[in-house]
């Protein structure tokens, strides 16, 4: 999938794994070591990328890489 690959490209910039490395389950925090300031910043990337518009309410209650992957291809879909 796509998104996913470009997705998970820009997840690597603000940690150390690669994006072969990393696993659906990950926790974005705990796991993959990303501080609030790296979840903004992404969240901006995110929304560059894909063109799209993301509520930071919604990231607030993302935890897992699967669950940030789902948001992303949501509003994807209501682009």
């Amino acid at each position: 999938m796509k998104t996913e690959k470009i997705f998970k490209n820009l997840l690597a910039q603000y940690c150390d794994i690669e994006p072969k490395d990393m696993k659906n389950d990950m926790r974005l925090t705990e796991d993959l070591g990303l501080s609030s300031f790296d979840l903004m910043s992404f969240l901006g990337d995110m929304e560059d990328n894909f063109d799209i518009e993301i509520d930071p309410e919604n990231l607030a209650n993302v935890t897992t890489l699967s669950e940030a992957l789902q948001l992303v291809n949501l509003a994807c879909q209501e682009a």
